[in-house]
């Protein structure tokens, strides 16, 4: 068989197996149950995602900062507030010498420094704004259960100075939802029941904010569901908590982890105290104007 014939059934085999997917593919493009977000390499909540997600927190800050310095990435000495920091600083302790350490130190430092002289435009302020949210976006997706990843993005959603979005509080609600139910069907750590417990003070936090509305949308009963949620996502939180115990699953953890764990508990528990105490105060409001009328 001629090499010509060879390569000519090899370019027909090819091209009918494009054609049959392409014929195929419309087919599953027009199934709903395979409408699924994108998730290469199925990175997305695995494990690796979670180690990516942690990793993330470094690049976060950075991300925060270059909003409220309008861009200007540049480092602080330690203790000195963001007001105080001088873009000529970044040149300060820079030695001219031979040798590639000096030299990467110096492209290190001189990277951060802002050299346009002229103002930060408000266009450009709201470009890093996107693109800090599309990070904190792609950080949370990593790991839907990390507590900061997830309350980072909720604050930047909740944000009128900080968001990007026409419309804020729908989206914030929304992730607080998807974050409950992805957490609340964990059951190997205690970690992301807070993550979700959060969520629902969150929820019941952008209710309260309802409340100052002429015509406010949510109900008393509504914030009383959430509050159940809560409540929920604590009592598990707990449970798990003692079956790491028996397990000894705690010590596999550095102590600032457990510290952390042990403080968001506690505030959290703290929160959920408050929120029922201002349910209580709406529901005598109402009561009030009932009787009144």
């Amino acid at each position: 068989m001629s090499r010509l014939l060879t390569n000519a059934i090899s370019c027909c085999l090819i091209g009918s197996g494009v054609v049959a997917w392409a014929c195929g593919g419309r087919a599953l493009m027009a199934d709903k149950e395979l409408d699924v977000p994108l998730n290469p390499l199925g990175i997305n909540g695995s494990p690796y995602g979670e180690v990516f997600a942690m990793a993330m927190q470094g690049p976060i800050d950075t991300y925060f900062h270059g909003v409220w310095s309008g861009g200007s990435e540049h480092k602080h000495e330690e203790g000195k507030a963001c007001s105080t920091c001088d873009d000529a600083s970044a040149f300060k302790g820079i030695e001219m010498k031979s040798g590639l350490q000096n030299f990467l130190v110096s492209l290190d430092n001189v990277a951060e420094v802002r050299t346009n002289p002229k103002p930060v435009s408000q266009k450009h302020r709201f470009y890093l704004r996107r693109q800090i949210e599309n990070k904190l976006r792609f950080a949370y997706n990593l790991d839907p259960a990390h507590y900061a990843n997830y309350n980072s993005l909720h604050f930047f959603l909740t944000e009128p100075q900080l968001g990007t979005r026409p419309q804020l509080t729908p989206s914030a609600a929304k992730l607080a939802e998807e974050t409950i139910n992805y957490c609340l069907k964990r059951n190997d750590d205690p970690r992301p029941m807070l993550t979700a417990a959060a969520a629902g003070t969150n929820i019941i936090h952008l209710m309260f904010n309802d409340q100052l509305n002429k015509k406010p949308v949510y109900t008393t009963q509504q914030m009383r569901e959430y509050l159940k949620v809560v409540d929920h996502c604590l009592d598990r939180y707990v449970a798990i908590s003692r079956q790491w115990d028996e397990t000894k699953n705690w010590e596999r953890l550095s102590p600032q982890r457990i510290n952390e764990c042990d403080e968001r508990f506690r505030f959290i528990s703290k929160i959920r105290e408050t929120a029922e105490g201002a349910i209580i105060r709406f529901e005598n409001k109402s009561h009030q104007t009932q009787v009144l009328n």
